[in-house]
């Protein structure tokens, strides 16, 4: 899988705000942080942000894209898959954003899930002021795909467990329960899986070395 190299873009230091919660720049830099994807060292986090700056009083964000921050400074490491936001008041409906940190905090698994799928699933490794990225989702998927009966792989949505633990060790050996499931359907096909990444030189490789069905 390739693994691409983001470029840092450069914001402000982040600040709390009348709320508690962090915002970092200002104007149409600005974006604000999701305080439970903080990472264990409290140097980084995921974010929202939008070309024209954040939204006034109750007015929903168009546009949104969500970054990995470093708090310190508000660098942009890398730009994520999902587009959840949350503005203390309001929260984009049907969404939801989640990061699994290692022990460490020099990685992070993206779970970006909307109502039926889970839209972006990725690994970040940490470098100074960039984020190489790794798209699990395209590694995973075919491999749970496989296992199902020929006539039943067309037509399903994938979907990491929110409701499940997603965790990940400083070795890149990351676990969790995913599932393929056609929406509105009766049954589902649980799995808990185990992809292990490495990281050689700067090139990110993973490879699903566990897959267990489950009830």
């Amino acid at each position: 899988l390739y693994a691409a190299q983001a470029a840092a873009v450069q914001a402000q230091a982040c600040v709390a705000d009348q709320n508690g919660d962090l915002v970092c720049g200002t104007g149409t830099n600005a974006s604000r942080v999701f305080a439970d994807t903080t990472s264990p060292s409290k140097g980084y986090a995921f974010a929202w942000r939008t070309a024209q700056g954040l939204p006034s009083g109750r007015d929903a964000p168009s546009g949104v894209e969500n970054v990995l921050t470093r708090v310190s400074d508000g660098t942009v490491l890398a730009t994520l898959g999902g587009t959840h936001w949350e503005t203390g008041e309001m929260r984009a409906n049907r969404s939801e954003l989640m990061a699994a940190w290692s022990p460490d905090s020099r990685s992070v698994v993206e779970i970006a899930n909307s109502r039926w799928d889970t839209d972006s699933f990725a690994y970040y490794r940490i470098d100074g002021a960039t984020a190489a990225k790794l798209d699990l989702r395209a590694l995973v998927v075919p491999v749970l795909t496989a296992r199902l009966p020929p006539r039943n792989r067309e037509g399903n949505s994938f979907r990491v467990h929110d409701d499940l633990p997603v965790t990940l060790d400083a070795r890149g050996r990351l676990r969790f329960t995913a599932m393929l499931y056609v929406p509105k359907g009766e049954t589902s096909n649980d799995y808990v899986v185990q992809v292990n990444v490495r990281d050689r030189a700067g090139k990110l490789t993973a490879q699903v070395v566990s897959v267990r069905r489950v009830n």
